[in-house]
Formats: C-alpha cells, sequence, structure tokens
C-alpha cells in the first residue's frame, strides 16, 4: 500500500504544482491587463513638433506630417500607388555571420535615403552612389534569411536580392564586409522570451506585443524638444541635432524630461503606454547630416554627467548608459499629425 500512497501523494503534490502555475500565470496577466488598461482622465502638457520615420534602420529619416500609427511602429500614410514604409522595417546585415549592423559600427549608414518609386518599387540613395532601385521584397520571391540582433536576437526577414547586397557592400567597403539590406513585412511578431527575460521583472510592459520590426526595442520613441534643448544649453560646442537621438515623435511646450514620468500617452486617437526610458548609445555621437562620429563623443560625454540611471536594478540590465526620451508601445488608435496635442494619463 505504501508504494500506492507515495503515487497518490505525488500525483496530489504535481496537481497542486500545476494549480499552483497556472494561478500564478492567471494572476500574472491579470495584473498585465490592469496595468495596460488606459487611464480615463487626460491632462494636456504640449503638442507634436516633428514626425519621423526611419525606414532604414540608422538610416535618413522621412519627416512626415502625418504618421499612422500601428502595433508595429509608424507608418507613412497611404498615398495611391506608393509604397507604404514602416518604421526600421529595413536594416543592414552581415552576410557572413548574420548579424545586424547600424551606424554604431558603420556611421556613413545614417546618410542613405529610402524613396517610393510606385506601390512595388523602392531606391536606394547615398553620398558617391549610383541609385539602387529594388522590388520591394516579398517571401515568395526571395528568400527569408534569420539576422540576429541584440543579445542574439533572431528575427526571420526577408533578403532584398543581391543588386542590394553589392550596393551597400560597395557603400561601406571600407568595413571589408559582405553585406546585405533585409526587409521585415511585419507578418510575424519578434520573440523576446529567450533573449530579453531580465527585462521583463524590472520593466513589466515590455513583450512581444511592444516590439518594432527592426528596432532596438519598442515600437515608438518618444523625446520633447526641451529635453535636447537643456542638453544643448550644457554643450553648445557639441552641435546637436535633434535626429541624434532619432525619435518618431518631437514633443514640444514641456519642461525638459518631463516625459521620464509619462505612463501613458494620448495623441490625436491614439494611445501608447511607456515601456522603459531609452539609454542612449555611440549611435548619438554619429553627426546626422555628415555621417562622421564626435571626437569629442558628443553628446554622451555631457549626457553622462546629469542623466544617469540610479535604481540598481535597472542598472543590471541596462547598463551605464545614460538616458534621453522614452520607449513607448501602442495600444489603440490610428494617426497622428503635427500640432496635435498631447495628453498624459492622470
Amino acid at each position: 500500500m505504501a508504494p500506492i500512497s507515495r503515487i497518490i501523494s505525488l500525483k496530489v503534490i504535481l496537481s497542486a504544482a500545476a494549480i499552483g502555475i497556472v494561478s500564478a500565470l492567471a494572476v500574472r496577466m491579470y495584473q498585465r491587463r490592469k496595468k495596460l488598461k488606459p487611464p480615463t482622465t487626460w491632462e494636456p502638457v504640449g503638442q507634436v513638433k516633428n514626425l519621423y520615420i526611419y525606414p532604414l534602420k540608422s538610416g535618413t529619416p522621412i519627416e512626415l506630417q502625418t504618421a499612422l500609427c500601428t502595433a508595429f511602429g509608424v507608418k507613412t500614410p497611404d498615398v495611391p500607388n506608393l509604397h507604404q514604409f514602416r518604421d526600421r522595417s529595413f536594416v543592414v546585415y552581415n552576410k557572413n555571420d548574420l548579424k545586424f549592423q547600424t551606424a554604431r559600427t558603420i556611421p556613413k549608414l545614417v546618410l542613405i535615403k529610402i524613396e517610393a518609386v510606385d506601390e512595388n518599387h523602392i531606391k536606394f540613395s547615398a553620398p558617391n552612389m549610383p541609385i539602387l532601385t529594388i522590388k520591394a521584397p516579398n517571401r515568395i520571391e526571395n528568400k527569408v534569411v534569420t539576422i540576429s540582433q541584440h543579445f542574439n536576437e533572431k528575427i526571420p526577414t526577408i533578403d532584398c536580392g543581391d543588386d542590394a547586397a553589392k550596393w551597400i557592400s560597395q557603400y561601406a567597403s571600407e568595413q571589408k564586409m559582405e553585406l546585405g539590406i533585409a526587409f521585415h513585412d511585419a507578418k510575424q511578431r519578434r520573440n523576446l522570451s529567450k533573449t530579453h527575460q531580465k527585462y521583463f521583472g524590472i520593466y513589466p510592459t515590455l513583450s512581444n506585443d511592444a516590439t518594432g520590426l527592426h528596432s532596438d526595442f519598442s515600437s515608438y520613441l518618444l523625446v520633447g524638444e526641451s529635453s535636447i534643448n537643456d542638453l544643448k544649453d550644457r554643450a553648445p560646442e557639441a552641435n546637436i541635432d535633434t535626429l541624434n537621438f532619432r525619435p518618431n515623435i518631437l514633443i514640444e511646450g514641456t519642461p525638459p524630461f518631463a516625459e521620464d514620468e509619462w505612463k501613458w500617452v494620448k495623441i490625436g486617437d491614439v494611445v501608447l503606454y511607456f515601456v522603459k526610458w531609452c539609454t542612449r548609445c555611440v549611435l548619438t555621437t554619429v553627426n546626422p547630416t555628415t555621417g562622421i562620429k564626435s571626437e569629442q563623443n558628443e553628446p554622451l560625454k555631457t549626457l553622462r554627467t546629469y542623466r544617469m540611471l540610479k535604481d540598481l536594478r535597472k542598472i543590471s540590465v541596462d547598463g551605464t548608459s545614460p538616458l534621453m526620451g522614452i520607449n513607448m508601445a501602442y495600444h489603440s488608435g490610428e494617426k497622428i499629425n503635427v500640432g496635435d496635442v498631447v495628453y498624459v494619463g492622470k
């Protein structure tokens, strides 16, 4: 009888454990839903000054008057017979190890421009390079490659073909790498579960649903103009530009760094929620109009003197990079216009 008793006891223990796990998950999901419930009261704090989309990760932005907002980030308005760009949908990668490349290591990527030729074709241009025109890649005619981004996160994306590879390799020839260009068609979500676990307990609203296409973290980056102006005043010789910080949404009319405290933002009919503060890297030291890195390591050098994380738990995952702007994710709504009033949830 003893073995049977032990078996029954083991089944009871396992059942209890299973119930406990399910209950914990249910509580976590309930708490997450509760946290992601938008507020009902909103306070006006400023307005939208500029809207930007970066079709190529690290490339030149396109300035918009109206931005369509999706779960994957900003999208260009629907213009008849023209391709609609999504934010950071294109990315440069090393064809040998399949690792993504940015202006952190290839500064002059910031000078590459992308334009829509028609609904099915796009063109790339860069200084001292012929114009490259390609058909917008798709999963039927192009191969899918799985590239690696931060923390070795694997992202399936569509290779843009041999002509694009030759063009970008020629442009960045001093890197002595065989490069390619890839395109994310927003058909599937990224999966952070294996690579970003250490962030989840510290930033509870960071999830797969918060990600953009090839963005570092979330699908939207919001910065206050006065925050950048505050930095300019502290480093007047640094020639700091708004585009050093590559925001999607630039807000005017707010005090410096007011955005640090915002958990919910409503602009037009679009509602966004806070994911994490944006930690800044060496890419901000690349001049967006020349593609040359600052020899003085500005604006990072000055930013580090007064814009550092203080919470040891956050430092444990984000390191010692300084802060500028907030990473946000999509909750609901359709579009944002320049001049729209910005509301913060109370």
